[in-house]
């Protein structure tokens, strides 16, 4: 099961999923990774202030170091997908390839 079905979307991470479902040419590239840098801070001054136990810690970052990195790879092989269906199959009259 993947670390992103943890949680009901709605609810535990809405910042998190409404960078995820943005249209892909709306945001930045960078706005995975700012969000991601973002979150670890919060995640450090909440352990720092004694929110979070370390076992508590350890757990939150595994989880969105395993989200961030499986869309990062998921985005990458899209990209690479699209590529090579736009190499491979002809174009048709009237039909863009999204």
């Amino acid at each position: 099961m993947s670390a992103v079905n943890l949680f009901p979307r709605n609810e535990l991470l809405p910042w998190l999923v409404s960078a995820q479902s943005a249209p892909y040419l709306s945001r930045p590239p960078y706005a995975r990774t700012e969000i991601f840098n973002n979150l670890v801070t919060y995640l450090v001054r909440l352990r720092r202030d004694g929110t979070l136990n370390d076992a508590d810690f350890n757990e939150l970052i595994k989880m969105i170091s395993a989200t961030f990195m499986e869309a990062e790879i998921s985005d990458r092989v899209d990209g690479v997908l699209d590529r090579a269906l736009k190499k491979a199959l002809p174009d048709v009259p009237g039909w863009k390839f999204p």
